[in-house]
């Protein structure tokens, strides 16, 4: 066993952006959290729901259903939301691993070493698409000796 500890508090900025995801719907139907905790199949406390929306404790998936369906809308949305909310603004761009690891550009060279040997980890099947954010961007372009607006623009002439 590993001699590294988790920290328990790995998934805080996740709990609160959903907690206060999970506030925002509530108050737009004008609910309090006595109402909505009214409105649920399963009994929870006002303090409860208070701290699923402060992210002081954890949701079950179950639960963030049953809130989700008591606040009209659905966790898979509530979900997407959360990390659009977390996801970092920048360059980005979403490819399928085979346009790098065929890419004929030869500025690409050391882009395209990466997506072999990242391939060759994938179980078999069909092309995966995956998305370069801006770190990786960053970090590719550094490999390729280029700006990340150059690496983005050779990506794109690929993909044409």
């Amino acid at each position: 066993m590993s001699g590294s500890a988790v920290d328990p508090d790995f998934d805080r900025p996740f709990r609160e952006a959903l907690g206060e995801r999970l506030r925002q719907l509530r108050r737009a139907r004008r609910l309090s959290r006595d109402q909505l905790c009214a409105l649920l199949h399963n009994d929870m406390s006002i303090g409860t729901l208070g701290s699923y929306e402060s992210g002081a404790r954890r949701l079950t998936v179950s639960r963030l259903v049953e809130l989700c369906e008591a606040l009209g809308t659905t966790a898979h949305e509530v979900l997407a939301a959360v990390h659009r909310d977390l996801r970092p603004s920048g360059p980005r761009i979403r490819v399928r691993l085979k346009v790098i690891t065929q890419a004929n550009d030869p500025a690409l060279r050391p882009l395209q070493a990466w997506a072999i040997a990242r391939a060759a980890t994938l179980p078999p099947g069909p092309d995966p698409e995956i998305e370069l954010d801006e770190a990786v961007l960053r970090q590719a372009a550094t490999l390729c000796g280029m700006t990340v607006a150059e690496v983005l623009h050779r990506l794109r002439e690929q993909l044409e």
